[in-house]
């Protein structure tokens, strides 16, 4: 059950890349829009993980807005 939890918001980012590739890949006339859909579903799949993790990672260097310690700079001694 655990997988699913990962596997669904993986299947929806790949869908929505084959959808909007295989819209634009027709419309712009190519002979077979499924070559192309997969592997755009697939890149956005990649570029949205990427900017997630990366996010993440981020978010984990910085220590909470609460646990700050005021800087030195500026007081008296």
């Amino acid at each position: 059950m655990g997988g699913l939890v990962f596997l669904v918001p993986v299947l929806l980012v790949v869908s929505l890349g084959y959808a909007v590739a295989y819209v634009a890949a027709e419309a712009l006339g190519v002979g077979a829009p499924e070559a192309v859909a997969w592997p755009a579903g697939l890149l956005l799949f990649a570029v949205t993980a990427w900017a997630l993790l990366r996010h993440l990672r981020r978010r984990r260097r910085r220590p909470p807005a609460g646990d700050r310690r005021p800087s030195r700079a500026g007081r008296p001694r």
